[in-house]
């Protein structure tokens, strides 16, 4: 899961510790090659994902499977990301302090618009689940915190995409048209059409396009300054919302609730890492 970069921890002034350092970003780059919907993956899988040496790879994927950040799955050598990993993730999802203000903010508009909401953060094509609140009544897909789903085809997703500056932004593209293959012309101007929708209205919409039974809306969450980018939706299932209710009452309601949360972040004076 990629979260916003948080400021350098100082580990010492030594060679070593810079090695060790560069270790460090190269194992988390290694856990972030692994996709839900992946089998077990190799060495040299992970190392063309990753963009690093097979070598390198083989020689920390050994340390992680010890450190329990990995397991080993079948006779080939393959691998299959470990139990640590959702601890550690759930241990830093806990403290951070966007997710402690929004929580009863996204309960309250949950229960109020009688709908699920999330929030999300991009890593590479994809959106990561930062948090959801569901209310009792809503029929909608149960996603929970770490949820990757694609950032081309759904609300939040798009939102996303819209908050970046242009040049974050055109990374981004590259790695959803290259993801999309002979369709990236058709997936990269159906996501240019959304982008006008958003600077329009201040909020994207997708209308069964990622699963078809599912209408949803989103809107940026811009926090420290505009240094970091988060994106909110709310969703179900289209026959308890018609696509006039979310344009005309669920988009404008979420921008609201977006900004209720970017104020009250700024007001205590806090930053997405609370550092």
């Amino acid at each position: 899961m990629s979260l916003p970069r948080k400021p350098t921890l100082v580990l010492g002034a030594s060679h070593g510790a810079e090695m060790g350092a560069t270790s460090l970003r190269r194992g988390l780059e290694i856990l972030r090659t692994f996709r839900p919907v992946d089998g077990p993956l190799g060495n040299k899988e992970i190392a063309e994902r990753a963009g690093l040496p097979k070598a390198t790879v083989a020689r920390l994927t050994y340390t992680l499977v010890r450190m329990g950040y990995l397991r080993k799955a079948g006779p080939a050598g393959q691998y299959h990301v470990g139990d640590k990993v959702g601890t550690l993730g759930h241990a830093l999802l806990r403290g951070l302090p966007v997710r402690q203000i929004a929580r009863p903010l996204m309960a309250e508009f949950a229960q109020r618009h009688e709908i699920s909401v999330g929030l999300g953060v991009g890593d590479g094509p994809w959106m990561v689940y930062l948090d959801t609140c569901v209310n009792p009544k809503t029929v909608a897909m149960r996603l929970r915190v770490g949820t990757v789903i694609p950032m081309a085809s759904t609300a939040m997703g798009r939102a996303y995409l819209h908050a970046l500056s242009p040049a974050d932004r055109e990374v981004r593209l590259r790695m959803i048209g290259g993801q999309a293959g002979e369709q990236a012309s058709a997936v990269l101007g159906q996501i240019r059409v959304t982008m006008r929708q958003v600077a329009r209205g201040g909020f994207a919409v997708s209308f069964g396009e990622w699963r078809p039974e599912i209408f949803a809306v989103g809107a940026p969450l811009v926090l420290d300054q505009g240094a970091t980018v988060l994106a909110l939706n709310c969703s179900a299932r289209r026959a308890q919302h018609t696509e006039e209710d979310f344009g005309r009452v669920l988009g404008p309601a979420l921008i609201g609730l977006a900004t209720d949360i970017a104020t009250t972040v700024a007001s205590l004076g806090m930053t997405f890492w609370n550092e």
